[in-house]
């Protein structure tokens, strides 16, 4: 197909392949991804990269920082909240322990209490 002789106007766009041929050849005057064609995931990427191929270099190199600040903002909430999640099951973890070790104290001696809830003798003895 030659886009040249191609005319079919937006509204009597029916195969996906009249989408694409539409927006091939009108990419460079569309402002955004007309209402009928937004349907079409790949067509929306293909007009975010040829909206890039219009930029200078320095609004790439703007867009390009904005989209890297974004990843490591987002990947630094994702190790936090990793971080916190560890650290609550570390306390959480550590409670039981105090809990069980509170449980055995008029049971089993210190030394043996210790052993089995990985509480240090000092952590017990305060404890009582």
């Amino acid at each position: 197909m030659e886009l040249p002789k191609f005319k079919q106007p937006l509204n009597r766009l029916e195969t996906i392949t009249d989408k694409w041929l539409y927006f091939l050849k009108c990419a460079n005057q569309l402002e955004a991804v007309p209402s009928s064609l937004e349907s079409i995931p790949a067509i929306n990427h293909a007009f975010s990269v040829a909206k890039q191929s219009k930029l200078s270099r320095k609004e790439l190199e703007v867009l390009e920082n904005r989209e890297i600040f974004t990843h490591d903002s987002r990947n630094a909430i994702l190790k936090a909240r990793q971080e916190g999640r560890e650290e609550g099951e570390a306390i959480g973890a550590k409670q039981k322990a105090i809990t069980i070790a509170r449980q055995l104290l008029n049971v089993l001696d210190v030394d043996t209490i210790s052993q089995m809830t990985g509480l240090s003798i000092a952590e017990i003895q305060t404890l009582t």
